[in-house]
């Protein structure tokens, strides 16, 4: 795993909405949503990390409500920057709580009245926003190999928690929201990388062509100063 990368995960949660009260209403909110984001010592369906194969664990020590209040963590929908209706940024916020418990990491965020508000709204009523997904940087973690089984990596220590996003596409069955985009080696994944490996080899042929291109010019102007250089030496006699 590469602690470079930023990784992101799906957890499949009951993620509940509540409506406004008056008082939030007149403060222009549409209610709550809130769900867990993170689940401590559970097992996610299998992961696929360009080919390693591997089953993940959250151990709670990663994500302590002491290093959550380190970070500057959005609340979007679907991994998108453009859709973000919360932030809380080192444990500050007017609009959004997270809380710890032995399972994992709960939230509540208010739910603003505009469109990304209305949207949030509607697809988690209607079901389907039906996870959590949680973006973060690896930085510390123990890979366990079981014999004839897909080894186990246990997350201890992250270097950051960027985002918190209401998604689909589980990789945590027991959990609200959350994000792994390497889910399983499904069609989606062939597909994606095998359209990066088309682009890396368009890219490489585009370089090859490139280096062609510029030694055929300077074959030229090498030919072009041999000419030059025998008629200057033509005139001298």
């Amino acid at each position: 795993m590469d602690a470079t990368k930023r990784e992101i995960r799906n957890l499949e949660c009951q993620l509940s909405f509540r409506e406004a009260s008056p008082e939030e209403a007149t403060e222009g909110y549409l209610g709550t949503i809130s769900g867990r984001a993170i689940c401590f010592g559970v097992e996610s369906q299998i992961l696929d990390d360009f080919g390693m194969k591997f089953r993940e664990v959250i151990a709670p020590q990663a994500a302590t409500m002491e290093f959550l209040n380190t970070q500057d963590i959005k609340i979007n929908m679907l991994h998108n920057r453009e859709l973000t209706f919360g932030r809380i940024k080192r444990g500050e916020s007017q609009t959004v709580v997270l809380s710890v418990d032995r399972e994992g990491v709960n939230f509540m965020v208010k739910v603003p009245n505009c469109d990304l508000g209305i949207r949030a709204r509607e697809l988690t009523k209607a079901g389907v926003y039906d996870g959590c997904s949680f973006e973060f940087w690896p930085d510390k973690y123990d890979v366990k190999e079981r014999e004839g089984e897909i080894p186990v990596v246990t997350h201890t220590k992250f270097r950051a928690i960027t985002a918190l996003t209401l998604g689909m596409d589980p990789a945590y069955l027991q959990t609200s929201l959350s994000a792994r985009e390497l889910v399983e080696s499904t069609d989606t994944y062939k597909a994606r990388k095998a359209e990066e490996e088309r682009l890396q080899a368009e890219r490489e042929a585009e370089e090859r062509e490139r280096i062609q291109a510029d030694m055929k010019r300077r074959e030229r102007i090498m030919a072009m100063n041999a000419i030059e250089d025998e008629e200057l030496e033509k005139l001298n006699y």
